[in-house]
């Protein structure tokens, strides 16, 4: 990814097993939590899914306004915007919550002399974890394909 002073124009492509870190503002201070399942959809447009239980669903609910850092291969940032619940159960996916992110702003947090190697990546203990998991991002996919006019 090129630098850019005014942050980076885009969200840049990223692989299925990126794990992002969603900060949500609580009434005690910021909150931050790992996310597993997240999907490009856009140049600012993330979707991703979290557990119904998630204390971060209530919230959003309360005040959308959101950071994603994503950190990958090339590329380390914060996208900070708004976060809204959009499909409660996420069709496919009954047993998670989708969520559409959207950056107002996205800072490049990569320095002048750093190299980001990898990001953080996901995997499964057992097959029925890593199947689960591939139903939610193939859930996330076709929200993305349905939204898209």
């Amino acid at each position: 990814m090129d630098r850019h002073p005014e942050g980076p124009p885009a969200l840049p492509p990223f692989p299925h097993d990126l794990v992002a870190v969603l900060a949500t503002v609580a009434a005690d201070g910021p909150s931050a939590i790992p996310v597993s399942a997240v999907h490009r959809a856009g140049d600012r447009v993330v979707l991703f899914a979290l557990a119904h239980h998630r204390g971060s669903l209530g919230r959003l609910r309360g005040d959308p306004r959101a950071a994603l850092t994503l950190v990958g291969t090339g590329f380390a940032l914060v996208a900070r915007g708004e976060a809204v619940v959009i499909a409660e159960p996420l069709p496919g996916a009954d047993f998670v919550t989708g969520v559409r992110f959207t950056a107002h702003t996205i800072s490049d947090a990569i320095g002048l002399t750093t190299l980001v190697h990898g990001g953080i990546t996901w995997g499964w203990k057992d097959a029925a974890s890593a199947r689960r998991h591939r139903q939610v991002l193939a859930a996330l996919r076709d929200l993305a394909r349905d939204a898209t006019p």
